[in-house]
């Protein structure tokens, strides 16, 4: 719990000063053992290597033994135990007799204020079973141990202590770029600036980390961007109806004697709430759209069922006006099941339908064609949406998908539009994974091609 308070420095520096610790740790206690077997090793070398001569003699029948060399602690015991020769020490000679009873072995020996390792050994002959006792004093060995033990801790603890250390500047410069990026961060959100974060030159973790939040702040830069624009327009779009609504009910209050004239302005204030409530509800069905919200899949025979639903409205809207419509739906891919889905709810392919055919026959106000085609081929749904219309200028096809967009008098908000239809359609297109293009036909008229992938398409 005390280490989740601690900064992201502090937690990798204590994590290396305790990995650190317990490597050191076991490589001073792994030397040390390796050691200590050398030394044990070594001395028992030693212990047999002095008591070798006087074996060889005693095996070879000599009844008496040479003396042992310089600085050689033996004790040369007869069949009876009787000491024939010795050269151990009046402390350690005292245990003579014990000794006879040692494995084959070496063993520690406590003497006096000394330390010995006692090796044992029968030699046996003729005339019965020699002992040879050769000693080693400890105390060199047990110096050279204790030094190591207090070098082996004074380095672990130093090399623990530098590589802590080591740790922490390194952290401390690998995090460096993180603290840039903060306070970086820290002077957007007071400013307001539309700057991004530094990117380092390095193609590391953290480079990737400045160029994923830049990518968030630039989404939400553009977000708040057209929350605004949407704000401005609406308020734009909102403010001649609202002004004009609010001129003919004024008109009303001084038509109340002229039953005919207060009854016509009635019939165009709600002309105009009727515009008014146009618009609020296209800004909330496109701001659902692109919340993504109510998103599903639907399959190809949903989808043809809804083509044909919509060609109905179409033709009870386009009856008005002599707009005949026209659909048909083609299946390119033979084989594929009619469950295949497409990332797109009925729903909002009804939608967006709807949308198209209601802009097409806008535009036509005394006759016209309308021809809807859905086709299935491999990896993708086409849809078009063809008028004999007067088309759209040229330079509005860049725009055309933009709020409140309308290319001439012949697709007015006079007509009913608001200029959400197709900002909708893209909405929905986009959301769907797809894309769409507007076009204007060789022989006059309007084509809105939209293209959606299979479900299976964009989820690899």
């Amino acid at each position: 719990m005390i280490l989740r308070r601690l900064s992201i420095r502090w937690r990798l520096t204590l994590g290396s000063l305790l990995a650190a610790a317990v490597f050191f740790g076991l490589a001073a206690f792994a030397f040390y053992g390796q050691v200590a077997t050398i030394l044990a090793d070594t001395t028992e070398t030693l212990l047999q290597h002095d008591a070798a001569p006087i074996k060889s003699e005693i095996s070879a029948g000599a009844t008496t033994v040479v003396a042992p060399g310089y600085a050689q602690l033996v004790a040369v015991l007869d069949p009876q135990g009787a000491v024939v020769e010795t050269t151990l020490p009046h402390d350690l000679a005292k245990h003579t007799a014990s000794f006879l009873a040692f494995p084959d072995e070496p063993q520690p020996v406590r003497a006096g204020d000394d330390d010995y390792l006692v090796l044992t050994q029968h030699v046996s002959t003729a005339h019965g079973s020699w002992t040879v006792i050769s000693a080693r004093n400890m105390e060199a060995s047990t110096l050279l141990l204790d030094r190591l033990t207090a070098t082996l801790i004074f380095g672990a603890v130093a090399f623990t202590l530098g590589f802590a250390l080591t740790s922490w500047m390194l952290t401390g410069a690998a995090l460096r770029p993180v603290a840039r990026m903060q306070r970086h961060a820290s002077e957007l959100s007071k400013t307001g600036s539309a700057t991004t974060l530094p990117v380092g030159p390095a193609h590391d973790e953290l480079s990737a980390l400045a160029g994923t939040l830049n990518d968030f702040i630039v989404a939400q830069q553009h977000a708040v961007a057209r929350e605004r624009q949407m704000v401005s327009d609406a308020s734009h779009e909102l403010r001649s109806p609202i002004a004009v609504l609010r001129s003919q009910l004024e008109l009303a209050h001084l038509r109340t004697g002229n039953a005919a004239a207060l009854e016509e302005s009635i019939v165009e204030a709600e002309r105009s709430l009727q515009r008014i409530s146009t618009v609020a509800t296209g800004l909330l069905d496109l701001a659902e759209v692109e919340a993504g919200h109510s998103a599903g899949k639907a399959n190809w025979g949903e989808l043809v069922a809804e083509l044909g639903e919509a060609a109905d409205r179409a033709r009870l809207a386009g009856s008005r006006s002599n707009v005949t419509v026209d659909f048909d739906a083609e299946d390119t891919v033979r084989g594929r099941a009619a469950s295949e889905q497409f990332p797109i709810a009925v729903s909002r392919f009804g939608r967006l339908i709807d949308n198209l055919t209601t802009n097409a026959i806008n535009a036509m106000p005394e006759s016209g064609e309308l021809r809807m085609a859905l086709r299935r081929s491999r990896g993708e749904l086409t849809l078009e949406v063809c008028d004999t219309g007067p088309g759209v200028p040229e330079d509005f096809i860049p725009v055309a998908f933009d709020r409140f967009t309308r290319p001439d008098e012949s697709r007015s908000p006079a007509t009913g539009g608001s200029g959400l239809g197709l900002a909708i359609v893209k909405a929905i297109v986009q959301d769907a994974h797809g894309s769409v293009e507007l076009s204007n036909h060789r022989g006059g008229g309007l084509v809105v091609r939209v293209r959606i992938p299979r479900s299976d398409e964009f989820d690899r």
